[in-house]
């Protein structure tokens, strides 16, 4: 990520195929303030539809596209989070956000809570199609699907909590070598969380 004389924020991919470079765009796009401009340039002008699909998922606004020979611009608008496209979208994602904030809740209450570390997603869609994914070929897997914590975004968003940093290193490789847009493993330290390093 680099700034240029006109303050926008530049997030170069060449050399990054997807998942990973969309992972890199969330991961930075987290970085910077609601309506700030962001240009991305990619060597892999297909990327335009992943980081479409993105952009509605997070809420973020795709405002300009500029594919010139092999190499690609995107200008993103940073936007407010996940807008739901219709009723049935929005009555689905607020019920999502009641069952994991009720989840959270509940293992505070009633459990030890043992979430160590949290595996974030480039979007809520990514993150609860990682969570099916993984219920129906791991289902011995034991892991918690919580709401993402303010203190990493403010934003809506869902992560997958674990036990140890072991875990969450190996279930971040098999969702990424399985082409899901993990974002960052986070662990925590004095009832936070901070990337791991």
């Amino acid at each position: 990520m680099a700034k240029n004389q006109n303050e926008k924020t530049v997030i170069d991919t060449r050399g990054y195929s997807c998942p990973i470079s969309v992972a890199l765009i969330a991961k930075t796009m987290n970085t910077v303030s609601d309506g700030s401009f962001v240009e991305i340039i990619s060597d892999d002008p297909s990327m335009k539809k992943e980081i479409e699909q993105w952009c509605v998922e997070s809420g973020n606004i795709m405002n300009t596209v500029v594919i010139d020979n092999s190499i690609a611009r995107f200008e993103i608008i940073k936007g407010k989070g996940y807008k739901p496209q219709s009723l049935l979208d929005m009555i689905a994602f607020f019920l999502l956000g009641v069952r994991l904030h009720i989840r959270k809740i509940f293992v505070s209450l009633f459990k030890k809570d043992t979430t160590q570390c949290l595996i974030t997603f480039v979007s809520v869609a990514e993150g609860m199609r990682a969570h099916y994914w993984l219920q129906n070929n791991y289902p011995e897997l034991s892991y918690t699907l919580l709401p993402v914590p303010n203190a990493i975004t403010k934003h809506c968003g869902v992560v997958i909590g674990l036990s140890n940093l072991t875990l969450a290193k190996e279930l971040f490789g098999l969702l990424r070598s399985n082409d899901f847009k993990v974002e960052d493993i986070y662990i925590k330290n004095n009832y936070t969380y901070h990337p791991a390093q």
